[in-house]
């Protein structure tokens, strides 16, 4: 059985391994989420940096678990936009690659595609700081005074860009509640 999050920091503070797996196990998924979220186009190896930032400065880290939770958001979140930076200094490139299950019978996998698809198309309506604050509470089920330490806002803040959020994908949702498939191509 895995560590709860506070053993598994007092574990990876004292350097044991099983301490670094817990927290990564509990965390990686979360954090690999909100880089997606961000439009970050290899959310997975970003992931793995900022752990491996955050384990190479544990030493200097003050906090509890839900200390340590909003430390690592808040280093995903500069690294997102470290490269977000970087990415608008490149050439674009066109990635023309099949998806896997296309052309087979894959059908789940394209509907799941298709899904996701719609949810960005949703979410890329909104600002960044409101889809941010969003996936942070929605998805990652973050509280409110985490989220404005991540974001570096006033909790009112954080309240009403998720308010604000919330109002725009409702009147999306209002205006076409089942858009066609045509519609979503």
């Amino acid at each position: 059985m895995a560590p709860d999050l506070e053993h598994a920091l007092d574990l990876a503070r004292h350097g044991h391994e099983r301490g670094f797996s817990a927290i990564y196990a509990r965390l990686a998924g979360p954090i690999n989420r909100f880089l997606a979220s961000r439009g970050v186009w290899d959310s997975e190896g970003l992931t793995n940096e900022v752990f491996l930032s955050a384990f190479r400065s544990l030493d200097s880290f003050e906090g509890d678990g839900a200390r340590l939770q909003a430390w690592l958001y808040t280093i995903a979140r500069n690294k997102a936009i470290d490269d977000s930076r970087a990415r608008a200094r490149r050439p674009r490139t066109i990635d023309v690659a099949v998806p896997e299950g296309v052309g087979s019978d894959g059908t789940d996998e394209v509907f799941s595609r298709l899904g996701r698809e719609w949810v960005d198309e949703q979410l890329a309506a909104l600002t960044d700081s409101q889809r941010e604050v969003l996936v942070l509470r929605l998805i990652d089920d973050l509280t409110i005074p985490q989220i404005a330490d991540i974001v570096d806002k006033p909790v009112d803040a954080v309240k009403a860009l998720q308010r604000r959020a919330l109002r725009t994908l409702a009147k999306r949702l209002s205006e076409d509640p089942y858009p066609s498939s045509e519609d979503r191509r």
